[in-house]
């Protein structure tokens, strides 16, 4: 799995906010914890295509995804 994060602050990509214009800085949503998995680096560069996101300041990292799980009772 591969997630977008941010070279500058080390924030994962977390999503984009619709609701604000293209060039405000609140656009392109970032999170300390949870990023957004992409299945191939190449749905993770598209994704970088797609919101105008640069490479300069994005970088594409290969995570491993570790499911724990837990009993209900």
């Amino acid at each position: 799995m591969y997630a977008i994060r941010s070279k500058k602050t080390k924030r994962w990509f977390h999503g984009i906010n619709s609701h604000v214009g293209s060039t405000s800085s609140l656009r392109v949503e970032m999170d300390d914890v949870v990023p957004i998995l992409f299945h191939t680096k190449e749905m993770a560069r598209i994704e970088l295509l797609l919101h105008h996101m640069s490479s300069g300041l994005y970088e594409i990292i290969e995570v491993d995804l570790f499911i724990k799980e837990s009993s209900y009772d």
